[in-house]
């Protein structure tokens, strides 16, 4: 695995950073085995507006991320989610909205000023053509930039039993590309990425990972604590139970919750 070399900028008092999300749902209207966010597997979650507001006013008085991205899950699931695009909007230098489409027909006008870029994951048993096209008008009117990313596998990101190995575990952190692309605010805390907030929900507290980000505060060393987290060496507690990104792909496949728990042997 490959070194990855991390260098943030620093200037008029903010991080510079690539992009900041908040998963504004944990769950899913698609049940994809290998879901990086282990949606199939995490109950139903709906952020509300002002804590988002809070945690990422906290935030971003000490980053300044090109995107913030609302995420799921499926985030147009979430009953507000035109609230939470307009709180995150003034913070945003592109507001970003990742979804799977099958819900874009609903938005409505004022969703598509909202927005500033769309990343839309496509998978191989959905029949969205209809969908697409009115996507596309939609997206050439109010000038919204679109990704769009075929998901035709999934790249194998969990290790159900922990690695024991501190070695292989350094050298997955070493290599990560999640720690430079998926910071996260969850729940009054900042994240190197998506995996410690999602495994904190899914182990309900027998297994804790808040000691893998760093509690927001209003206070001026936020900064110095956050810059050193991310320039950090030491691998996450998560670390030990994910590829980072580098494991085995396999074809996209949709399994229920009870399907993938029997699958993966899990308790």
């Amino acid at each position: 695995m490959k070194e990855r070399k991390l260098a943030f900028e620093i200037s008029d008092g903010r991080i510079h950073t690539r992009s900041l999300e908040v998963h504004i749902v944990d769950h899913c209207n698609l049940r994809c085995a290998e879901c990086c966010s282990l949606s199939p597997l995490l109950p139903e979650r709906y952020v509300k507006p002002e804590d988002m507001q809070k945690d990422l006013a906290l935030a971003t008085a000490v980053l300044a991320p090109d995107y913030i991205k609302l995420v799921g899950g499926e985030p147009l699931l979430h009953p507000d989610i035109l609230e939470c695009l307009r709180v995150a909007k003034p913070m945003a230098k592109t507001l970003s909205v990742t979804t799977n489409a099958i819900l874009l027909e609903r938005m409505s006008d004022e969703f598509w000023q909202l927005v500033d870029a769309l990343t839309i994951s496509i998978y191989p048993s959905l029949k969205l053509d209809k969908v697409m096209q009115h996507v596309y008008r939609k997206a050439e009117a109010f000038n919204v930039i679109l990704n769009i990313k075929k998901q035709d596998t999934f790249v194998k990101m969990t290790h159900w039993d922990a690695v024991t190995d501190e070695q292989e575990t350094k050298a997955i952190f070493s290599s990560c590309w999640l720690r430079e692309r998926c910071h996260i605010v969850d729940r009054g805390r900042f994240y190197l990425c998506t995996r410690p907030p999602h495994f904190h929900t899914f182990y309900d507290g027998k297994k804790a990972f808040l000691q893998d980000g760093v509690e927001l505060h209003n206070k001026p060393s936020l900064l110095h604590e956050i810059y050193q987290y991310l320039t950090r060496t030491k691998p996450l507690d998560s670390c030990s139970r994910c590829t980072g990104g580098t494991g085995e792909e396999q074809p996209h496949i949709m399994m229920t919750k009870n399907e993938i728990i029997q699958r993966l042997e899990l308790k």
